[in-house]
């Protein structure tokens, strides 16, 4: 006849296990948040200098439009000059 063998749960055991696995994962939760803060500092930092360049890139490209348009409107200025000139003998 076959002898049965009964597995004995050590309770001790489990509460150690379940207690190295929990620091586990409470260590690599730490390490993930004070990375994930770490590259958000880093990423706000690239956006902010993104930002300022923007706004001066902005302001360079306006001052450019603004005298094109003052350029044109001194050149059809002048041609509606020329053209009376030219149109009225």
């Amino acid at each position: 006849m076959a002898t049965k063998s009964k597995n004995k749960i050590n309770l001790e055991v489990i509460k150690d296990s379940t207690k190295n696995v929990n620091d586990f994962i409470l260590d690599t939760t730490e390490m993930i948040v004070g990375e994930t803060l770490d590259r958000a500092a880093a990423w706000q930092n690239v956006a902010d200098k993104a930002i300022k360049g923007g706004f001066k890139l902005s302001e360079i490209q306006a001052d450019i439009t603004f005298k094109a348009l003052e350029t044109i409107k001194k050149q059809w200025v002048k041609g509606q000059k020329n053209f009376r000139e030219r149109t009225s003998n």
